[in-house]
C-alpha cells in the first residue's frame, strides 16, 4: 500500500478522463486486500470496465474477487445511478414519504435521477456515505466520474441540493393563481424557450409535473440537505485522502497541479499523486542502457532518438516534482504492454504501488 494512505478508511481517487483512474482504483483496493483488509471498490464507472476486471456479470452490482495472495478480502460494486438515487429517495422520505412511488415514477425525477448534470457525482458520494454507515469495510476506495475539472465531483452534491433550496421550490408549491403568476412572469423576462425547450424534454404538461414534484419532494428536502453536509463532514475528514490520477503529457500535468491546488483549498485531504503510463513497462523510470553497437545504423539512431525523448520527460518530471513536492507523496506507474482487463492486470499494477 502507498505509505501515505495507510491510515486512511475511504479514499477517493480523482481525475479527468482517459488517465487510468478505474484501473489505479482497483489496484489500490487490491493490494489492500492483500495486506490483510477487507476492502471494497466502488465506480460509476461509464465504460464498465471494472465489470471486465473484477468478473462481474450483468446480473451483479457487487461482487467478491477471488485471488490466493489475498489476506483480506476484495468486493467490487459498480454504481447503478438510477437505483442508488431511489433508495436514497425511499430512505429520505421514510414513513412520511406516502407519494414515494409518485415521485419515482415522476418525469422530471427520472431526468433528475439519470442524466442532469451532477446526478452521477450524488449518487457516487451517497453510495460512498452508505457504504461507510454500514462499517462493514476496512477500506472504501471509490473511483469517481470523468470530469473536466476535479471540483465538479466535489461540488455537484451541494449544486444538486440548492434545487431544493426551499426559496426556489416554494415558487412550486404556492397553490393557484399565485404559482401562475410566478411563472408566467418568468416566461416574459425572456426565458420563454428555455421553459419550451423543458417542455419538450418532460411532456406537454411540463408545468403541473414540475409543481407535482416540489410538493413531493418536500418532506425529504431537509433530509437531502442533512446527507450532504454529512457527506461533506467524511470527505474533510481525517479518514478520508484522496488521491490524483493523471498522466504523463505536460497538459495533463498542469491540468493536475491546478486541481491539487483546488482540492486543497476546499479541505481536503490530497495524500497521493500518481503519474500513470510514465515510461514504457520494464525498463524503470529512465533510459539509462548502453548501447553496443558503433556506427551510424538505423537502429542506433532510433534508439537515442528514444532516449532523448524519455530524458525529456525525466526534466519535465524532476520540474513537476519541485512544483508539486508538497502535495503529498508523488509516484509515477509504468505504461503497461497491454491494457488492464482483467485481475493478473490489476495484480501487476498494485504490485507497482507497493512503496
Amino acid at each position: 500500500m502507498i505509505s501515505s494512505l495507510t491510515s486512511a478508511k475511504v479514499i477517493i481517487c480523482v481525475g479527468s478522463g482517459g488517465v487510468g483512474k478505474t484501473t489505479v482504483a482497483s489496484a489500490i483496493a487490491f493490494q489492500a486486500a492483500v495486506e490483510g483488509k477487507k476492502v471494497i471498490v466502488l465506480t460509476v464507472d461509464p465504460a464498465r470496465r471494472l465489470k471486465t476486471t473484477m468478473g462481474l456479470s450483468d446480473d451483479q452490482d457487487m461482487v467478491q474477487v477471488q485471488h490466493p495472495s489475498f489476506k483480506g478480502e476484495l468486493w467490487a460494486s459498480v454504481i447503478d445511478n438510477k437505483k442508488t438515487f431511489d433508495d436514497f429517495v425511499r430512505r429520505a422520505a421514510g414513513k412520511a414519504g406516502g407519494n414515494v412511488e409518485r415521485i419515482l415514477k415522476n418525469k422530471l425525477y427520472i431526468q433528475l435521477s439519470t442524466t442532469l448534470s451532477g446526478s452521477q457525482e450524488f449518487t457516487a458520494v451517497e453510495k460512498l456515505y452508505s457504504v461507510y454507515e454500514s462499517q462493514k469495510f476496512d477500506l472504501i476506495v471509490l473511483d469517481t466520474p470523468p470530469a473536466q475539472h476535479a471540483m465538479d465531483f466535489l461540488v455537484a452534491p451541494q449544486k444538486l441540493s440548492d434545487l431544493f433550496n426551499d426559496n426556489i421550490a416554494k415558487w412550486f408549491r404556492e397553490p393557484g393563481t399565485k404559482r401562475v403568476g410566478i411563472l408566467t412572469r418568468i416566461v416574459q423576462t425572456g426565458t420563454k424557450q428555455v421553459m419550451k425547450a423543458l417542455e419538450n424534454l418532460t411532456g406537454s404538461e411540463f408545468i403541473s409535473e414540475l409543481a407535482e414534484f416540489f410538493r413531493d419532494v418536500e418532506k425529504w428536502q431537509t433530509r437531502l440537505e442533512e446527507r450532504t453536509s454529512a457527506v461533506h463532514r467524511l470527505l474533510v475528514g481525517e479518514q478520508s485522502h484522496f488521491v490524483l490520477v493523471t498522466s504523463f503529457d505536460e497538459s495533463k500535468l498542469q491540468e493536475a497541479e491546478h486541481f491539487s491546488k483546488e482540492i486543497r483549498k476546499g479541505g481536503y485531504r490530497l495524500s497521493a499523486v500518481i503519474i500513470n503510463r510514465a515510461y514504457p513497462s520494464g525498463i524503470g523510470t529512465g533510459l539509462d542502457l548502453q548501447f553496443s553497437a558503433k556506427g551510424g545504423t538505423d537502429l542506433e539512431r532510433t534508439y537515442m532518438k528514444t532516449q532523448d525523448y524519455y530524458r525529456q520527460r525525466d526534466r519535465i518530471f524532476e520540474k513537476f516534482f519541485i512544483r508539486m513536492g508538497h502535495e503529498g507523496q508523488i509516484l509515477r506507474l509504468p505504461e503497461l504492454e497491454s491494457d488492464v482487463s482483467d485481475l493478473a492486470g490489476v495484480e501487476e499494477m498494485a504490485q507497482e504501488l507497493k512503496t
